[in-house]
C-alpha cells in the first residue's frame, strides 16, 4: 500500500508492543483519543467507498472538491472559495477514482459554466452554492 501526501507531513511508526507499553496502560485517555480519532477516519472511509460506489463520477469530483474546500479553502469573496492547496488534474482523478481525461473533461465544462476556475498557482476556486447542488444531481 502507498500514500502521497499533499503538504509537509511527519510520520511515525509505533509497534503494537511499544503502543501497548506506552500509551495503552500509563494514558487510557490518550488511548480513548485515539480510538476517536481512528472511528472518525474509519467513518471517513466508508463515506469515500459509499460515494465510489453510490455517486457518479461527476458527484465524485463535485463531493472532493467541496472537501478539499473545506479543508484547504478560504472564502475569497460571499459563496466564492479558493482551495489554497495546489492539486493536479491526476491527484483529483486519482482522489475520485476516475480517469484523468474524464475530469479534464468534467472541470473544463464547470469551468464554462462558471462554477469552478483555476488560478494561474494552480489552485482551484469553487463556487461554494453550485457544487453542492452538483453533488445531488450526480447521485
Amino acid at each position: 500500500m502507498s500514500a502521497v501526501a499533499v503538504r509537509d507531513t511527519v510520520l511515525h511508526f509505533l509497534s503494537r508492543t511499544a503502543f501497548e507499553k506506552a500509551f495503552a496502560e500509563k494514558h487510557p485517555e490518550l488511548c480513548q483519543s485515539l480510538l476517536r480519532l481512528l472511528t472518525k477516519r474509519l467513518r471517513e472511509t466508508d463515506k469515500a467507498l459509499a460515494a465510489t460506489s453510490f455517486l457518479k463520477v461527476k458527484g465524485r469530483i463535485a463531493q472532493t472538491l467541496l472537501e478539499l474546500a473545506e479543508h484547504f479553502g478560504q472564502e475569497v469573496e460571499p459563496g466564492r472559495i479558493v482551495i489554497r492547496q495546489q492539486i493536479t488534474q491526476h491527484d483529483l482523478a486519482a482522489m475520485v477514482g476516475a480517469g484523468r481525461e474524464y475530469v479534464v473533461r468534467t472541470l473544463k465544462n464547470w469551468r464554462r459554466r462558471k462554477l469552478v476556475s483555476r488560478r494561474p498557482s494552480g489552485c482551484y476556486c469553487v463556487e461554494n452554492k453550485a457544487l453542492p447542488k452538483l453533488e445531488v444531481k450526480y447521485r
